[in-house]
């Protein structure tokens, strides 16, 4: 099916401010799967500040995403696909499911949260977000999932229009991921693209330039809190 686009505009300019990490407070019909890279090897083409380890960045990222993720949908219907003992680590005792990443690649690892939310809860509206989303707001995640909840399927790809950010259809059965080089244009075949208006939430930080436009657009705290130390 050939792709449509639509643009749209943020609403809610402002970051939000009062960010708590593992809390949920606004009730979604979204079941959300964030897969995270084990942060041992995650981030390879980033270098990180001085006095800084790729490792501690690439798990700071992922605990903001999570933190805003856990702001907007209700922690039932997270699925947290990770290998790394540091991420299950700060979510015990959210409600967030874990499951555990296969170790195949970032599409594997989508597949298993797909597998574990149709176990539960099939057919269900089922959103894709990548965990590596430092500067993402409760409110940029909310109008972005309520942009892709007015069409069966929609891609929202990165700042650059090349990667995806988030993948999403009212069937979790029917959403297959194709993540990789050039991701936007292979999830457009089937789905709607939505160029949204929402920086936040298309900034994911994969090298210096990205990690630079994230912290023009204001990180989460953990990411402020390493990069600040002396």
């Amino acid at each position: 099916m050939a792709a449509s686009e639509v643009n749209r505009r943020d609403t809610h300019p402002g970051p939000s401010e009062n960010i708590v990490h593992v809390k949920s407070a606004v009730t979604s019909t979204w079941q959300v799967i964030v897969p995270v890279k084990h942060s041992a090897r995650g981030k390879s083409r980033l270098r990180p500040p001085d006095g800084v380890h790729r490792r501690d960045l690439a798990l700071a990222f992922a605990l903001d995403t999570l933190d805003t993720v856990l702001e907007v949908v209700p922690a039932g219907q997270v699925f947290v696909v990770t290998a790394d003992p540091e991420i299950r680590l700060q979510l015990r005792g959210s409600g967030a499911a874990l499951v555990d990443d296969p170790g195949r690649g970032l599409n594997a690892a989508v597949a298993a949260g797909i597998a574990a939310v149709t176990a539960g809860a099939p057919h269900s509206p089922t959103a894709v977000l990548l965990g590596d989303l430092p500067a993402l707001t409760a409110a940029e995640l909310t109008d972005g999932l309520a942009a892709c909840a007015a069409t069966e399927a929609a891609v929202v790809p990165d700042h650059e229009g090349t990667g995806t950010v988030l993948v999403t259809h009212h069937d979790a059965g029917r959403l297959v991921p194709r993540f990789g080089t050039g991701s936007a244009a292979r999830h457009a075949r089937s789905a709607t693209t939505l160029h949204l208006d929402l920086p936040r939430l298309r900034t994911d930080v994969d090298n210096d330039e990205s990690l630079g436009l994230a912290r023009e657009l204001g990180v989460g705290p953990w990411t402020r809190r390493l990069l600040e130390q002396p």
